[in-house]
């Protein structure tokens, strides 16, 4: 069963003051299994948060139907199944970061205890615990990012719609972020992001679509979408000897030797390591 299905969906919105009506998205079909992760690209005004509004039952769709976890985005049901991260700060903002989380727990109807344990198990997840005491107010962008990945998690869902989820963040926080998204995938979740953030759907995506004035530019995996038919042989441990040999072997093979280079840690790696000193300084 498909955790998300679109059949020929499209979403136009009114004219205005004489102003021709607009074509947000134009007739779209789209399948996305449980455990996915779909990185949705585009522009500007290409169509990305139309679709995640129509997903979550905010927005209706003109012609086309969409169904979530084979329901209508808008039943009763899906209010704990599905969760919905808009763009921009939290609501609330006057209250804790504790007291947001609290909440949204109270919305999605969980006991108090739950609501409580589960705020201060993200907190800490997301590195938020010290900040929890906190108006919300005074939380920097990619804090209030983190604090409403939080609150989507809270009722434990099964679909994630996310605008920019990762918009503000610094390294660090980008990778806790993604560390957790890949965690809920692993468990079954599917989970549809829209972003600008290229390096991050590289990594963390396994299907992209590619919105370009409400129509699907591209879609795919990665692997149909970036692959080039080629493959990589990685080889470690070689001395200059050995790579001389192993050129030589490759070569006999049909083959050829690309480049050699020093292997390195990804910049991510290293900004964690440096904020760890960091952290132990303190």
């Amino acid at each position: 069963m498909s955790a998300i299905s679109i059949r020929q969906l499209s979403v136009t919105f009114p004219g205005r003051f004489r102003r021709p009506a607009v074509a947000a998205l134009q007739p779209l079909d789209l399948e996305l299994e449980k455990g996915a992760i779909l990185g949705v690209l585009g522009p500007n005004g290409s169509g990305k948060t139309t679709l995640l509004r129509v997903l979550a039952g905010l927005q209706s769709p003109t012609t086309g139907e969409a169904n979530v976890l084979s329901l209508s985005p808008d039943h009763p049901s899906l209010v704990r199944r599905v969760a919905w991260q808009p763009a921009g700060p939290p609501p609330l903002a006057a209250l804790n970061g504790r007291q947001v989380l609290q909440w949204f727990g109270g919305q999605l109807g969980l006991a108090n205890a739950e609501a409580d344990a589960r705020a201060d198990a993200w907190l800490e997840r997301f590195e938020l615990q010290d900040s929890r005491k906190r108006a919300v107010r005074t939380y920097s962008t990619g804090m209030q990012r983190r604090l409403l990945l939080a609150a989507s998690l809270m009722g434990d869902p099964e679909v994630l719609l996310l605008d920019e989820p990762t918009s503000g963040l610094d390294p660090v926080g980008s990778e806790l972020v993604m560390d957790a998204l890949r965690e809920r995938a692993q468990r079954g979740a599917a989970i549809v992001m829209a972003s600008h953030h290229l390096q991050e759907v590289e990594l963390l995506c396994s299907h992209v679509l590619v919105l370009h004035d409400g129509k699907a530019a591209l879609r795919g995996t990665l692997d149909e979408l970036l692959g080039s038919g080629d493959r990589s042989l990685v080889v470690r441990g070689l001395d200059d000897a050995g790579v001389a040999i192993a050129k030589a072997a490759i070569e006999r093979a049909g083959g050829q030797l690309v480049r050699c280079e020093s292997d390195r840690l990804h910049l991510y790696a290293l900004y964690r390591r440096l904020a760890g000193r960091n952290k132990q300084a303190d």
